[in-house]
Order: C-alpha cells, then sequence, then structure tokens
C-alpha cells in the first residue's frame, strides 16, 4: 500500500506597508514559532499564493503598490490564530485590516485583497450606524 504524503503550509504572517509596526509583528509572530514576510511594496500586483510560497504559483511579474496596510494569515489554524491575535493585541499592534489565505483568494492579488477588505470594513461601519 502506498502512502501519500501531504505537504504541510508553515504558518506563516505576511505583511503589507505596515512601516514600524513589522518588528513588532517578527516578535508576536516569532513568538509562537511562525515566519513573519513583509510583502515589498511593488508586489501588490502577485497572487496571495505566491506571495506565501505555496507550491504551483509563480511570480506574473506584476510591480504594482496599493495603498493601505493588512496582515494576511497563511497555514495558521484558528486556535493558533487566536494565540497569534492575542500576541498582537499584547503588542498594541492595531492593524485593522487582517485576512487568511484561503482556496478562494489563494488567485487574487494583495491589490484586490485590500479593496476587498475596505468594502467588507464599509459595510460592516454602515449596519452598525
Amino acid at each position: 500500500m502506498r502512502s501519500r504524503v501531504i505537504p504541510t503550509i508553515p504558518e506563516t504572517v505576511l505583511s503589507y506597508r505596515i512601516g514600524e509596526k513589522a518588528a513588532a509583528l517578527e516578535t508576536a509572530a516569532s513568538a509562537l514559532g511562525m515566519k513573519h514576510t513583509p510583502i515589498p511594496e511593488d508586489k501588490a500586483g502577485e497572487t496571495l499564493g505566491f506571495l506565501a510560497g505555496y507550491g504551483g504559483f509563480s511570480s506574473n511579474g506584476s510591480d504594482i503598490s496599493a495603498d493601505g496596510e493588512c496582515v494576511i494569515f497563511s497555514g495558521i489554524s484558528s486556535k493558533r490564530l487566536d494565540l497569534l491575535l492575542k500576541e498582537m493585541r499584547r503588542a498594541g499592534l492595531d492593524i485593522p485590516l487582517k485576512a487568511v489565505i484561503t482556496a478562494y483568494n489563494q488567485n487574487q492579488s494583495v491589490e484586490w485583497l485590500l479593496k476587498e477588505l475596505a468594502k467588507e470594513r464599509e459595510a460592516i461601519a454602515k449596519s452598525t450606524r
């Protein structure tokens, strides 16, 4: 009988345009054994799957930037994500836009993700008025 090895996705925290907050995010992630990967500002057109290092994804050569800052989580279980968010709060990190890479969005760009997250925040703000 053949066994099938399913590769695991390493727990990675990607960040885009968070500036000085990157050091605190690095500390929070490394405290839990997670990798922090800052996304270069001019790589907002690349797919999330490529930026997270997923197999089968390659660079599309896009050199665009986008407005906004965000944190993107990859390969992190909900239990571990709760721990990371707790570490981030403890460190005083205020980064409102956060997302998890999913099968749906792994083919999308950071630019697209920032627009979607902004729409969601606006919809939530309208519903609470």
